[in-house]
């Protein structure tokens, strides 16, 4: 709830300076907020599994033009992919950096490396059982920065539905008392881009809105 309602301030001051301050500098920010869904196979449980992830991605420095330093933190999860295996999968809540690149108005790249606790639950409890660390690289074919997506330059279906769409690659390495490898793949959605901002722009004074 509280990275939801972090979004949304995000989407919505952003949406504000584009309607109300259009006549001063782009604001130079950009964040994605990916929710992803992959399958892949862990060392460490042992058998195929489901990669279930929801990560902010906040560039907090621009390298170059094109390429900028990120923020990254949130939530990685496992499980086995057959839902009645006796193993038992995990939550990692993650922290870490990454590179943004984005040569506009070309596709995006993403690189990460973060580490993490790893924590498991049973019979109404949680408990800190190990920690971990991931490397992902994510690509987006249709991506806009997010003055992009405010500006709504492409029109409303690139922006809305095609911006934050992509496939990614995950490889990760966990100790639960014993270590292991778990690699995966998958697809993934942008919260911002494909639903936060869509509402927004329906009740803001937006660019994507004005285009009838």
């Amino acid at each position: 709830m509280i990275r939801l309602r972090a979004a949304l301030a995000v989407a919505g001051f952003a949406l504000w300076s584009t309607a109300v301050r259009a006549e001063e500098p782009e604001l130079d920010l950009d964040i994605v907020g990916s929710v992803r869904v992959g399958y892949g196979w862990s060392r460490l449980l042992e058998t195929r599994i489901l990669s279930l992830s929801f990560e902010d991605q906040l560039r907090v420095y621009r390298l170059t033009d094109d390429l900028g330093l990120t923020f990254v933190f949130g939530m990685d999860g496992q499980r086995p992919w057959d839902f009645d295996s006796r193993r038992r999968g995990f939550l990692a809540t993650t922290l870490g950096a990454g590179l943004l690149v984005h040569d506009e108005p070309g596709p995006a790249f993403t690189l990460s490396l973060t580490g993490a606790p790893l924590w498991q639950g049973r019979d109404d409890q949680t408990a800190l059982v190990g920690f971990g660390a991931g490397l992902r690289v994510e690509g987006y074919p249709f991506y806009q920065s997010l003055v992009e997506v405010v500006k709504c330059r492409r029109g409303a279906f690139a922006t809305y539905v095609l911006s934050g769409l992509h496939l990614f690659v995950l490889g990760r390495y966990d100790s639960i008392r014993v270590s292991g490898e778990s690699f995966a793949a998958g697809l993934g959605v942008d919260l911002g881009r494909n639903a936060v901002l869509p509402v927004l722009g329906a009740v803001l004074p937006a660019a994507c809105s004005q285009q009838r």
